[in-house]
């Protein structure tokens, strides 16, 4: 099963597999991208990080015309905002343009956005009202509303909020589609969305699907200046033993460059591996069969290598980058706890980086411990195994 299956633009496709290396839906993505592309109203109970965000904005860019104000995504909070709108600026079409509203910041600019025309409207519901009520926000084209994090738009506060808006736009605008995805359903809502639809809607419950992170123990260390992080993260190894480790990075850079400072370094006891986009499929398959053989006991991967993979019994996954999505770190993650059994996931993060923790926490509602090391010296010959 891949995305051209169903029923996603090859060009849209290839998109996604180039800039985010992802060519399998998960099933939020299977079960949700069929009914939208069919126009049905759908209500979905999925947990965090199973991948909703491409399951509404693929299917809507595939169905956009190009008429301003087409699609509203109404989410509980401004990172969260952000994060769909740097998805969607990743992967649209040159046509598409979209706009990302919330409070907090100056409203110039973004009725300036408005103004200049977009598609795609994603914000928070306080200020899509006041640019609503001011005028400048116009609700008479939308055919696609998307509540995502419903329980969140609801535990905050905003569920008057909401029920304006959708009371707003059914007066003005006549056939529209509605979206809602939630970890949580109460009454409420679902009354909600039966007097929205007049009762026409699917019901699609995934929330049998856990994400693994439960299973896994996190926590982080804190890094005061990036000339510390690469003995930070000699020391971590150092202290943690790991058997059988997956280390992250960001770019195939620092893969290449990290990978190299391990190899030259004498006595170590780690067998290091590499993969990245820079390999060839075969040269890939030949270096995670080895990882599995435990040939290869410490991988460095990019995010390449973070979704779809199936290798026992890793028994930690280290972030020597921290990813910048949360979704990116679940995915990660994910590589460890498989089959119910615990997991370990370490993350390195520099003092100002501290802003992609908060994101990670407030996605996996749940907090990192953070873990103190001893002040990193300037000579890296106290690490007794090396």
């Amino acid at each position: 099963m891949n995305f051209i299956n169903l029923g996603i633009k090859p060009q849209i496709a290839n998109k996604l597999k180039a800039v985010f290396n992802i060519s399998t839906p998960t099933p939020v993505q299977a079960k949700t991208i069929p009914m939208i592309l069919e126009n049905k109203n759908i209500m979905v109970q999925a947990k965090t990080g199973s991948g909703k965000t491409l399951a509404f904005l693929l299917p809507i860019l595939e169905k956009l015309n190009s008429v301003h104000n087409e699609c509203l995504i109404l989410v509980p909070t401004r990172e969260l905002a952000k994060q769909i709108h740097e998805v969607f600026e990743k992967i649209r079409p040159h046509h598409a343009r979209s706009a990302v509203i919330y409070g907090g910041v100056s409203i110039n600019k973004q009725i300036e956005r408005l103004h200049r025309g977009v598609h795609v409207i994603i914000g928070t519901p306080g200020r899509i009202i006041d640019l609503y009520k001011r005028g400048h926000l116009q609700f008479k084209n939308i055919k696609f509303i998307v509540l995502d994090e419903a329980d969140r738009l609801w535990d905050m506060g905003f569920s008057p909020d909401i029920k304006y808006i959708l009371t707003s736009i059914k007066e003005v605008s006549k056939k529209n589609q509605l979206m809602l995805f939630s970890a949580t359903l109460d009454q409420d809502m679902r009354n909600l969305v039966k007097k929205f639809t007049k009762n026409s809607f699917l019901f699609i419950n995934l929330s049998r699907d856990e994400l693994t992170v439960r299973n896994t123990k996190q926590y982080y260390y804190m890094i005061e200046r990036f000339e510390q992080k690469y003995l930070a993260f000699l020391q971590i190894l150092n202290k943690e033993q790991p058997r059988h480790a997956l280390v992250f990075v960001n770019t195939k850079k620092t893969a290449s460059w990290l990978s190299r400072k391990l190899n030259y370094r004498r006595n170590l006891k780690y067998k290091v591996g590499l993969i990245s986009g820079d390999l060839s499929q075969y040269q890939r398959e030949q270096i995670l069969k080895a990882f599995r053989k435990k040939q290869i006991n410490l991988l460095i991967a990019t995010d390449v290598a973070a979704r779809g993979l199936d290798i026992k019994n890793v028994s930690h996954v280290i972030n020597y980058d921290i990813p910048q999505y949360p979704e990116n770190y679940v995915h990660r993650i994910g590589r460890t706890s498989r089959m119910n059994k615990k997991g370990i996931a370490i993350t390195l993060c520099l003092e100002k980086e501290y802003r992609f923790i908060c994101n990670i926490e407030g996605f996996i509602d749940k907090e990192l411990e953070l873990r103190s090391l001893e002040e990193t010296k300037n000579s890296e010959y106290h690490f007794p195994f090396y």
